[in-house]
């Protein structure tokens, strides 16, 4: 699973989860589509958590 389809999931805009988490909607668009290069470990255990996930799952598995 990566992040786009995990928020969908959990019913949540991007707008929204970028609120939940202190990030720009913008920045959420895009750790979408992999063009974000200083993730942090930090935010992936924010959005992690915000969409009730694991870092694993959500940035390092290739199943969706």
């Amino acid at each position: 699973m990566n992040v786009k389809l995990a928020r969908i999931k959990a019913g949540l805009t991007q707008k929204e989860l970028a609120a939940l988490i202190g990030l720009s909607n913008v920045t959420i668009v895009k750790i979408e589509k992999g063009n974000y290069d200083s993730l942090t470990r930090a935010t992936m255990i924010k959005i992690a958590k915000a969409l009730n996930s694991d870092v694993q799952t959500l940035f390092f598995s290739e199943e969706e």
